[in-house]
């Protein structure tokens, strides 16, 4: 899934402002490419290996953090 699916998916109503940050803030686009790396390697652990010790938690638990960034930096 592309980033912005994802941003959509996780923020749809706050997409207009998403967009209007990533215009001017680098720091930002970088957290939102970061946050997609975290959600996709969340899903490949997800699909191939759930068992894996505390794999599936870590990025599950970075994920979290991320988004909990990304909305701060949105206020």
């Amino acid at each position: 899934m592309d980033l912005a699916s994802i941003i959509a998916e996780r923020w749809p109503n706050r997409m207009l402002e998403i967009r209007k940050r990533c215009s001017i803030d680098a720091e930002f686009r970088q957290v939102l490419s970061d946050y997609h790396e975290a959600r996709a390697a969340l899903v490949w652990w997800r699909n191939n290996d759930p068992a894996t010790s505390g794999r599936v938690a870590d990025y599950e638990r970075l994920v979290h953090e991320l988004e909990a960034e990304i909305e701060e930096r949105l206020t």
